[in-house]
């Protein structure tokens, strides 16, 4: 048979192969091509595979193959067409046994195709270990060597691709749990606001204690009698009564002494104060004498002196 153009044929493969391994993404695996090639009969397989009939140059190496089924270069050439027809598990059980019953050339050159089979298969790992492979037969190989290095590379590129994908899920994760906090406590503090009562005027009462207490009061006036002193001051405990001890904050003179509520407070407070600048200012001494002021029944005793007798001289 045509030896020499075998290895022309697988020759030609390779490097056909080295050129397809520069396409940047690897197809997916694909049925193998249907019959539906020219009506053409071409009874050598070698110009059927150069004419693109691999159909029927896949048939014709396999008639050949009855007669020499130990073929290393004829397998290498089956496996070729199945490459070409996207047959690739298949074309890569072919190249495996070409590698396993070829010499150091042969079993290079399938490696090198083993490669680029998984490659097209996507399967990368697997690829450089191929790669790697060829190179310990063949370590001169530069087709070996760029494929091996476009494999890493692409390996490379998509762990980079995969981890930038990861970051921004996780980065896009982060932002929608920080609007939901954030969102989380702006409707809390939403529900604080309509939870606490509302003062318009400021006086310490809530605007339903003015308005439905015992004793309502205006709740857009914070001094509702205008005696100087607030709604909530007066109603000390802010049960919208009037108590015992409080002041009536709709009367400016409660106690009707013709001092307002407000002067009133005044002068205790001054009076207060008075008093306490005055302990402030007492001495030692005052405060003693003005204890002892207070202590009733208990005269003083002035101390008795004792007789001492005069130096008169020895007495002999």
């Amino acid at each position: 048979m045509k030896s020499l153009y075998q290895k022309s044929l697988v020759a030609s493969f390779l490097v056909a192969a080295g050129c397809l391994a520069q396409a940047q993404e690897p197809p997916e695996p694909e049925p193998a091509v249907s019959s539906e090639e020219p009506a053409r009969r071409v009874g050598d397989p070698w110009e059927a595979y150069e004419a693109g009939s691999y159909n029927e140059a896949l048939q014709g190496f396999v008639d050949v193959q009855v007669e020499r089924p130990n073929d290393a270069e004829l397998l290498m050439n089956i496996g070729s067409t199945q490459y070409q027809m996207k047959n690739y598990e298949e074309a890569e059980a072919t190249f495996t046994s070409a590698a396993l019953k070829g010499d150091d050339a042969t079993r290079a050159q399938a490696l090198y195709n083993l490669g680029n089979t998984a490659y097209r298969q996507g399967k990368l790992d697997e690829a450089v270990k191929r790669y790697q492979a060829a190179l310990e037969v063949n370590p001169d190989d530069e087709d070996t060597k760029f494929n091996l290095e476009f494999v890493r590379n692409e390996i490379r590129r998509r762990h980079e691709e995969a981890q930038k994908r990861q970051d921004e899920q996780q980065q896009d994760q982060q932002d929608q749990q920080d609007q939901q906090d954030q969102q989380g406590q702006q409707d809390q503090q939403d529900q604080q606001g309509q939870d606490q009562p509302q003062d318009r005027d400021g006086d310490g009462l809530s605007d339903s204690v003015e308005q439905n207490g015992e004793n309502p009061t205006d709740p857009d006036n914070p001094d509702s009698d205008g005696d100087g002193l607030s709604d909530g001051e007066e109603d000390t405990n802010q049960d919208g009564g009037m108590d015992e001890g409080e002041t009536d904050p709709n009367n400016p003179d409660t106690d009707g002494d013709g001092l307002s509520d407000g002067e009133e407070e005044e002068q205790e407070q001054g009076q207060q104060g008075a008093g306490e600048e005055q302990e402030e200012e007492m001495s030692d001494e005052e405060a003693e004498r003005y204890l002892q002021a207070l202590q009733e029944g208990r005269p003083e005793k002035p101390q008795e002196g004792k007789a001492r007798p005069m130096s008169g001289g020895k007495d002999w």
